[in-house]
């Protein structure tokens, strides 16, 4: 599958680890202190609805858990107009256990740009994903 923006990497961190990070769908400011301001969350599993307010920003981005399966798979999408320069995001995250250990993320999305140049959209998400997989590097 083609994605507008795609980071893969491995990380020194299991699997499970990595997938029960996403899991705490509500816990996303552990990932992004800098830049989160508060979180909440509504439900649980898969359905569940984080409504995230950013530092500096107005309004707030309401993302949707849309799927979470064995471990593997992980993918959620934005369900709200969103201060951010986009729409119609989805975000797809599958996890695997890389040869020496470790887990291999890749961290795709797909969306329309609005307000903004879709290369500095690409840009952003860019810096956001690897901020996200280094922080859970850390875990």
């Amino acid at each position: 599958m083609a994605y507008k923006v795609l980071v893969d990497r491995t990380i020194p961190v299991s699997r499970s680890k990595v997938f029960a990070c996403l899991m705490d769908f509500g816990g996303i400011n552990k990932l992004l202190p800098d830049a989160i301001e508060s979180c909440e969350l509504q439900g649980s599993g898969v359905g569940a609805v984080r409504t995230i307010k950013l530092k500096g920003t107005p309004g707030t981005v309401v993302e949707r858990l849309d799927c979470a399966y064995e471990q593997q798979v992980f993918a959620y999408s934005i369900v709200a107009e969103c201060p951010l320069p986009l729409e119609y995001y989805h975000a797809n995250v599958t996890l695997a256990d890389a040869p020496n250990g470790g887990c291999r993320v890749a961290w795709g999305s797909n969306w329309t740009a609005k307000g903004a140049p879709e290369a500095e959209v690409v840009t952003m998400l860019t810096g956001m994903y690897n901020g996200l997989i280094d922080q859970m590097a850390k875990l």
